[in-house]
């Protein structure tokens, strides 16, 4: 639950992208500890008009100091527990109050909810309290996490979940190693590619999604089903698959899994495209 300097990141490229900060909500009440040179270096990159040696030199702790400087006029924070002084003391395992629905432009998931037993309610209440037009914004456990949390999520999830029927577009989904100036690298999704969107690798990666609501909803009204399995059931794909295509495609799987936990190329990833800062700050 913190921002380093590799969320940083994509925090200052979901502000170049037009994210409202005014009214922000995080889940639990985030730590922050950037490294100063690199933020530094990345605001710079990043083009907006923010006093780059101000930011960086901003002391270390919790992140409201860094969230106001992106434009937070008014914060809150969201925790089971008051022993970091949340603001709003819930559980997100329970549906939130109504009274907290539509009233947040940014609702942001700095890695919490993959420790909450109730993963899709955290879901449900996000997209509740997200008002329309505003944004919802978690970095979470991708790769390389067990025992970190209890789960470590998908691209596909993000992508089914946060899509029209329940009231949203997804901007970007994002892989990142963990370390401060790792490589990031743009999912696509995978129902426009039609297959799944898989990866292995060496290093630890989280995955993030910048996702805006765009209908009114009532929550996560629609449970999402896997894109593949969705085109299989409509066109009967794999009915009739021989025996010997199945053995390929099953040697095929075991060599990108091989090579991916000793290296990470693009060419083995199907769907995973590599981003500059360039690229990032132009999402």
């Amino acid at each position: 639950m913190a921002i380093d300097t590799q969320s940083a990141r994509v925090l200052l490229a979901a502000r170049k992208a037009g994210v409202d900060f005014t009214r922000t909500l995080t889940f639990g009440r985030q730590s922050y500890f950037p490294k100063s040179g690199q933020l530094r270096a990345a605001i710079r990159a990043s083009g907006l008009p923010l006093d780059a040696d101000a930011i960086a030199a901003l002391p270390k702790g919790y992140s409201e100091p860094f969230l106001k400087a992106l434009g937070a006029q008014t914060l809150d924070s969201m925790d089971a527990s008051t022993y970091e002084q949340a603001t709003v003391i819930h559980d997100l395992n329970l549906p939130v109050p109504a009274a907290l629905h539509g009233r947040y432009s940014l609702v942001f998931d700095g890695g919490t909810t993959e420790h909450v037993f109730q993963y899709p309610q955290t879901i449900d209440n996000a997209i509740k309290l997200v008002e329309v037009g505003g944004h919802y914004i978690s970095i979470t456990a991708g790769n390389n996490l067990p025992g970190h949390g209890f789960y470590q999520i998908s691209p596909e999830l993000f992508f089914r979940v946060f899509s029209a029927p329940n009231g949203f577009k997804t901007r970007a989904v994002i892989l990142f190693e963990m370390e401060a100036g790792g490589r990031m690298y743009r999912v696509t999704d995978p129902a426009e590619i039609k297959g799944r969107v898989e990866y292995t690798s060496r290093r630890r990666f989280q995955i993030a999604v910048i996702t805006q609501k765009v209908a009114p909803v009532s929550g996560l009204t629609v449970a999402p089903q896997q894109s593949d399995y969705t085109t299989a059931w409509a066109t009967g794909t794999g009915k009739n698959q021989s025996k010997v295509q199945r053995e390929l495609r099953r040697i095929g799987a075991q060599a990108k899994a091989f090579f991916g936990r000793n290296l990470f190329f693009t060419w083995q990833n199907r769907g995973i495209t590599a981003l500059s800062d360039r690229d990032l700050y132009s999402l």
